[in-house]
């Protein structure tokens, strides 16, 4: 029988992967992500080298004087873009508020998502002189071609901490549980901060990292 293992047959007597004969060239088996607790229940799917990988995205900024409302970056036209964040957004709750494309177009730490991929991962520091809750909006937009409506962003992940009274003082975030992970070629995503008392000076770097499959 020790034999007859698999890894002692040639490989003419080796089956190929299921759907193999079928699948389009330059694919690759994957796993789809399925719904199970223990992240199991997937089926087995061919995909495009094209959607394997991970693309890293850069947020980085600053308010010298925290609001509770929510702020963001800077227009690119502003010579502290794409740092500074302190657009006032006009609430502290995402839903609630909306931006014009004359606004979400022109935020300096704002990135354009290439492809259809999902947030993994939001990892990075915060510093705050202050020691109130500070939290984080990662947040996404769909514009609309040739659209001039204003437009409620989507909040992919709100992270908070809480301020070490100390700039000096890094707060880890390493974020992986994200709200709603999901993004599409064409979004444009970027950060907003608010702090729970307001008046702190906050600085945040962070790496969004997306995965295409």
């Amino acid at each position: 029988m020790a034999a007859n293992e698999h890894k002692n047959l040639s490989s003419a007597n080796r089956h190929n992967p299921k759907g193999f004969e079928n699948a389009i060239n330059d694919t690759v088996l994957s796993k789809t992500s399925g719904s199970s607790p223990t992240e199991t229940d997937g089926n087995l799917e061919w995909k495009s080298k094209s959607y394997m990988g991970v693309t890293n995205y850069k947020m980085q900024g600053y308010i010298t004087t925290a609001l509770t409302n929510y702020t963001y970056g800077e227009d690119v036209n502003d010579n502290k873009s794409p740092f500074q964040m302190d657009i006032d957004y006009g609430t502290a709750t995402v839903s609630l508020g909306s931006m014009s494309p004359t606004n979400f177009f022109r935020i300096g730490q704002a990135c354009v998502i290439p492809e259809t991929a999902a947030v993994t991962s939001i990892s990075g520091w915060l510093t705050s002189n202050g020691d109130y809750d500070v939290t984080i909006a990662i947040c996404k937009l769909t514009p609309v071609e040739d659209e001039i409506a204003s437009v409620v962003p989507t909040v992919i992940d709100e992270i908070t901490v809480e301020g070490l009274d100390n700039n000096n003082r890094g707060i880890r975030i390493n974020e992986t549980t994200i709200t709603a992970s999901s993004v599409l070629a064409g979004d444009i995503i970027f950060p907003m901060i608010k702090e729970a008392s307001g008046g702190s000076t906050l600085y945040m770097n962070l790496t969004i990292q997306t995965t295409t499959f």
